[in-house]
């Protein structure tokens, strides 16, 4: 995606996510109640500002991926995808005495994700024209937004955005090339965050307390983390049919991970695979193993 590759650096593109579960928290306390949720700072959170980070449980583990998304009189909630009916449940039962109320929107919304030094301008204007709202929430570190609109209105938006859309394989290598796991595919609800690679991405270590944050933050402080997700790139041709396989350990032979995403990056000129990797594997060397046959493969930073 050569034009593409160069917008998400210099302008902004746009990612569809119409399959994310959305929720509003209403009520003087919402800020304050959830607060107390989520991994993510919300004390501060002014209308038309936005925020990323995780809802776990008592044990410290992921439920959800939550994407805050503040207007004049409500949060929108985004969740990653079949999480909604869970968190509904879950968040709810935390509701005792605030003032505050979660509920389903009237209506379908559909949400996007922005990428890009453009990417908050372009989103407000675009939640102005389609009455939906935005924030600014860099996912990836080029700068980013989160946008929602109500779903009759989601052509409005991409009649404006011709040309910026990503497709789901231009957007796994923009996410591979920026090392951003994504929940379902790469980490699940058995991860905690410093395994799926999001404890300084998606947490925030300034906050007051949250739940399951004993947990992280004694994980954290011990420094034992034995597995984590990471992007490896693998010395395979352009060509290969690279999907699934796994990670060896060289010193070994034994199995150090399970190949989750696969993307060849033009930018990196090699294939890119994300893994959950045991991490003292590293230091002896790794490869692919796979369908495509046995490849050398070392860590990679962002590109």
């Amino acid at each position: 995606m050569p034009e593409l590759d160069a917008l998400a650096r210099s302008a902004a593109v746009v990612v569809a996510a119409a399959d994310r579960d959305t929720l509003i928290v209403t009520g003087p306390d919402r800020l304050s109640w959830l607060e107390g949720l989520v991994t993510c700072e919300l004390k501060s959170l002014a209308p038309g500002s936005g925020t990323w980070g995780l809802v776990l449980n008592r044990q410290g583990k992921i439920q959800s991926v939550v994407w805050v998304v503040a207007a004049a009189d409500r949060l929108w909630l985004s969740f990653a995808p079949g999480t909604g009916a869970a968190m509904e449940a879950e968040l709810g039962r935390m509701l005792i005495m605030e003032d505050a109320e979660l509920s389903a929107p009237e209506q379908p919304h559909t949400w996007l994700s922005l990428h890009g030094p453009e990417a908050v301008a372009r989103a407000a204007a675009w939640a102005a024209q389609a009455g939906g709202a935005s924030a600014g929430i860099d996912f990836t570190g080029l700068g980013g937004a989160a946008l929602v609109v109500p779903r009759e209105r989601e052509a409005l938006v991409r009649a404006g955005s011709d040309g910026l859309w990503l497709d789901r394989a231009q957007w796994q290598t923009l996410r591979l090339e920026r090392g951003l796991p994504e929940f379902g595919v790469d980490f699940d609800g058995g991860d905690r965050p410093h395994e799926a690679a999001l404890d300084r991405r998606a947490v925030s270590w300034s906050k007051g307390c949250y739940l399951g944050q004993e947990v992280v933050c004694m994980q954290d402080m011990r420094g034992k983390v034995k597995r984590s997700v990471r992007v490896l790139r693998v010395d395979a041709p352009a060509a290969a049919p690279l999907a699934g396989g796994k990670i060896v350990s060289v010193a070994n032979g034994k199995e150090a991970g399970e190949v989750t995403s696969t993307a060849f990056s033009a930018r990196a000129g090699s294939w890119l695979v994300m893994a959950p990797l045991q991490l003292d594997a590293i230091e002896g060397g790794l490869r692919y193993e796979g369908e495509a046959g046995s490849h050398a493969a070392r860590v990679s930073e962002a590109l």
